[in-house]
């Protein structure tokens, strides 16, 4: 983390996101808050959609510190 580098060593970003994107749905429809999930699946988004889609999770962690990060 250090480096600033998140190769893929487990699975890349845009698999993970998807199955974000399957908790949230999962979640809603048995009634169980999303609020987390919601909010790390945009921040995924905003990583992938800056070209970052194909390293690994912890890349979020730069996501903390970007303007608009909640």
């Amino acid at each position: 983390m250090d480096r600033g580098s998140f190769p893929a060593e487990v699975s890349a970003l845009e698999t993970d996101a998807r199955a974000m994107a399957h908790l949230i749905e999962e979640s809603e429809a048995v009634g169980v808050n999303a609020e987390l999930p919601k909010l790390i699946k945009a921040m995924a988004d905003r990583a992938i959609a800056a070209g970052h889609g194909k390293e690994q999770y912890p890349v979020l962690i730069e996501e903390f510190g970007r303007p608009g990060a909640r």
